[in-house]
């Protein structure tokens, strides 16, 4: 006869005991369950013990967790959580430097579970390592050990950021400037700085003030992978807390160290593979500097700002007079005013006073960015975009004011300058770092390819939208390519025909209405069972195979990983914590088990609970789209397994 449901079969451990194997009644206490181990091992007192987990983080088992332990599970009996965080903490004043690093050696092991780390906490364990900290008499290994147990208990979020002392984070401040530095210290250090100045804003601004960026820029050229990576976080981070004028400060600063310059040489362009993090931070750096782009975006036209009028004079200039020859050299002002209106017509705008058809926002100013850019950096090209357009008689002329117009409105939503960024996005465009300038320089060629389309189209004024989409086309074909030089995309997007992409339609066309004809229907309807068999199979195998996820929290990015894949045997999930450049684990040596049979619902997307708890405040799309989470019975209890899926073709 089968065991009870809530009676699972287990094996218990410990030093130097032969192992038992129990039949587990979940419906009993724990602490009886305990006292039972115990007196088979003949221990007295086992309140003063504690069943942990045999495999990964060794989580003790609570109340409240008790119901992921699963037939099969091993467990190990150890001291209980008090018990231990006392002695670990006592061992930190030991007077011997290796009582100090064993003690430090096992709070790292044991801080990522919450039930020890509230023991520790409780215990002012925060601040006995910020005193080890904070007197920095070791900066080796103990510093290390300090700092990433430091980490690991302020991650379980039970003691706010915002709480620690100006001179703790001016400690860890010195840390990461210090030139003479053992390897493992200052990655941490850049890390916990990371962590404050997102949680805090009074303590951010202070590591801005005392970080400089000069002091990041040296740690981004060091070849040291986690460093650069960790000093590129808290650069983005810093930027993040800026205000508008003080970023637009620092990425000016930057950009003139040559930022851009070594990124694309030796971060985008390294021997090593890019992580996903700093992946994460180049799209941040990205997304921040398109962003700079956003007020002049959101600035229509002054038409009473001599400066602008100017501009708007000088585009003309630049298309119809030759140098040195003055629109109109003797003719009456009501004279020069009517050739000038006429010469903005030629040139493109709908309005012949042109502060008309830059009141729009988006784009705005950006526009007018845009023109003037191509008509000083490539004047030729101009030249000869204006006059062949301007010179026809056949009404195919191409307006180059309002397709400009039109293009940086493309461009912008696009790049989605202006928009938040994303928490979890990778999306950056290596082209970006390739080029100074880079908007602009993709306007330049932007516009020369609307050009060559709409010759292609032989479009009228009436296909204006037609061409646009087109354009639109043409151009996010090509970025999703990501091009590594503007050189490249100019190249690719060029050979991206008006044909091309009536080619590109019409087989995308011909593929969906072929699927959906009588007699593929009915060839698929017989071919059906087998093909989903084999999906099946192809899909049970990809699960089994397993996949690394990243832990998010609801305050920011992670750069911590879990491993989840299904059992051979296709009845329980396996999971658990991995460390950061590891490869798949081996799924005997995962920790957690959820049994297939205690599913009960797939969610995606708002329907979530992680995503519900960010609030629809905080909600974007990015994060929505990947995510999905399993329901499955916990007792009596609903509870969630929640996924942020690596990318969009994994979730598919």
């Amino acid at each position: 006869m089968a065991p009870p449901r809530n009676v699972v079969k287990i094996a218990v451990q410990m030093r130097d005991a032969i192992p038992q194997l129990i039949q587990l009644d979940q419906a009993k206490p724990l602490a009886a369950v305990l006292k039972e181990v115990c007196d088979a091992w003949s221990l007295l007192h086992s309140e003063r013990y504690a069943l942990q987990f045999a495999d990964g983080h060794r989580r003790y088992i609570t109340e409240n967790n008790r119901m992921e332990i699963k037939n099969g599970s091993i467990l190990c009996l150890s001291t209980a959580p008090d018990l231990e965080a006392e002695r670990l903490l006592g061992g930190l004043q030991s007077e011997s430097r290796e009582g100090r690093r064993e003690a430090l050696r096992h709070l790292v092991l044991l801080a990522p579970d919450m039930t020890f780390a509230q023991e520790v906490i409780s215990r002012d364990g925060l601040q006995r390592l910020g005193t080890i900290i904070e007197d920095g008499d070791d900066l080796g290994e103990v510093l290390a050990l300090a700092l990433r147990a430091f980490l690991e208990l302020m991650e379980h979020g039970v003691v706010s950021w915002e709480t620690l002392s100006i001179p703790f984070v001016r400690k860890v401040v010195c840390y990461v400037n210090m030139n003479l530095m053992d390897a493992s210290v200052q990655p941490l250090a850049l890390g916990l700085l990371e962590s404050v100045t997102l949680s805090s804003p009074a303590l951010g601004q202070l590591v801005k003030s005392e970080v400089p960026l000069d002091r990041l820029l040296v740690h981004l050229q060091v070849m040291n992978q986690q460093l650069q990576t960790k000093a590129m976080a808290l650069l983005t981070a810093l930027l993040q807390g800026a205000s508008p004028a003080e970023r637009k400060h620092m990425l000016d600063y930057l950009w003139q160290r040559n930022l851009r310059q070594f990124i694309y040489k030796n971060i985008i362009h390294s021997a090593a593979p890019l992580g996903d993090e700093m992946a994460h931070h180049l799209y941040i750096l990205q997304a921040l500097t398109l962003g700079l782009l956003e007020p002049r975006m959101r600035m229509p036209l002054d038409p009473y700002s001599q400066e602008q009028r100017e501009q708007l004079q000088a585009l003309r200039q630049a298309a119809f007079e030759p140098e040195g020859e003055p629109l109109g050299a003797g003719l009456s002002a009501d004279r020069r005013r009517s050739l000038c209106a006429r010469e903005f017509r030629k040139l493109g705008f709908s309005n012949s006073n042109p502060a008309q058809d830059l009141e729009r926002v988006p784009p705005g100013l950006l526009a007018l960015d845009n023109m003037l850019y191509f008509s000083r950096h490539a004047p030729s090209a101009y030249s000869r975009f204006v006059l062949e357009n301007s010179s026809r008689e056949d009404k195919h002329e191409c307006p180059f004011a309002r397709s400009s117009i039109q293009l940086t409105v493309l461009l912008c939503e696009l790049l989605r300058v202006g928009e938040p960024c994303s928490e979890t996005a990778q999306d950056f465009s290596p082209m970006f770092f390739s080029q100074d300038q880079s908007f602009h320089e993709l306007f330049c060629v932007s516009i020369q390819l609307l050009n060559k389309t709409w010759k292609e189209m032989r479009a009228t004024q009436e296909d204006f939208d037609k061409v646009m989409q087109v354009v639109r086309e043409q151009l996010a074909r090509t970025l999703a390519l990501k091009p590594s030089s503007l050189e490249l995309f100019r190249t690719k997007v060029n050979t991206l025909t008006y044909g091309e992409v009536l080619r590109l339609r019409q087989t995308e066309r011909l593929h969906q209405e072929g699927t959906l004809a009588p007699p593929i229907l009915e060839l698929r309807e017989k071919l059906k069972p087998e093909l989903m068999g084999l999906i099946r199979q192809q899909r049970l195998l990809r699960l089994c195979e397993g996949t690394l996820f990243r832990k998010i929290s609801s305050r920011r990015r992670q750069d911590k990983l879990w491993f989840c894949c299904l059992s051979p045997n296709h009845k329980v999930l396996q999971y658990g914590d991995v460390e950061e450049g590891s490869g798949p684990p081996v799924p005997e040596s995962l920790p957690e088990q959820l049994p297939v049979a205690d599913i009960r619902a797939l969610l995606t997307g708002k329907d979530c609970p992680h995503v519900r708890e960010k609030g629809s405040g905080k909600q974007n799309k990015d994060f929505c789209e990947l995510a999905f989470s399993i329901s499955y019975d916990h007792g009596e209890e609903e509870a969630y397994l929640n996924f942020i899926a690596p990318s969009k073709r994994e979730m598919g």
